[in-house]
């Protein structure tokens, strides 16, 4: 199941989630959860939950569920690409998002570690979805908002990444990607020109 994600590029949780819409400025943007068993395969593959917790849940989610998810994921997009172009964040995407964290603090258990976190336990649907919803509160709310960019491609990709570099020049969502596809494309129009002259 995990060869039909994308790479997680993200840099956090909720980002990565976002990017489960692929393309979603071109033509024919590219859906990566088409039931809830897509859902709780790629919780398990971004690490929120375990393979056997992934398994149960997608026995027990459906598709009212899986919406509720995409409709947390559809939120979570408008609220950071709002904010990777230096806009205000809808109050309506900003709702749902602060709407699936309260319904995921009714759950979570705060556990020590090395850093005290949340976690969840139960076979509820919701806990496939529950931990992106901290992981876009705690973003939200302790930054760095500043980092949080859209992809630069041309061709409408509009991935969603925390950007890491030192220097913070990073543009693209991957290297190998969209910033291969840039690149290629400006040799492209370089040769172009120097036929032209």
């Amino acid at each position: 199941m995990e060869s039909v994600f994308l790479e997680l590029f993200g840099g956090v949780a909720c980002l990565d989630f976002a990017n489960t819409m692929d393309g979603r400025a071109t033509a024919h943007p590219e859906e990566l959860l088409h039931s809830y068993a897509d859902l709780s395969a790629w919780s398990a593959y971004a690490g929120l939950i375990d393979a056997g917790t992934a398994a149960r849940l997608a026995a027990r989610g459906n598709e009212a569920d899986l919406r509720d998810a995409v409709a947390l994921r559809e939120a979570i997009f408008e609220v950071f690409a709002a904010i990777g172009r230096k806009r205000a964040a809808p109050a309506t995407a900003l709702g749902v998002v602060q709407a699936h964290y309260a319904q995921a603090m009714t759950v979570a258990q705060l556990v020590p570690g090395d850093e005290y976190e949340w976690r969840f336990t139960g076979d509820d649907p919701g806990r496939a979805s529950w931990p992106v919803a901290v992981s876009a509160v705690r973003l939200l709310a302790g930054g760095p908002l500043d980092r949080v960019k859209v992809c630069a491609a041309e061709a409408g990709c509009i991935g969603l990444f925390l950007d890491t570099s030192k220097n913070r020049s990073r543009r693209w969502c991957t290297m190998d990607g969209c910033g291969m596809d840039a690149k290629i494309q400006r040799q492209a129009s370089r040769r172009q020109a120097a036929r032209r002259t």
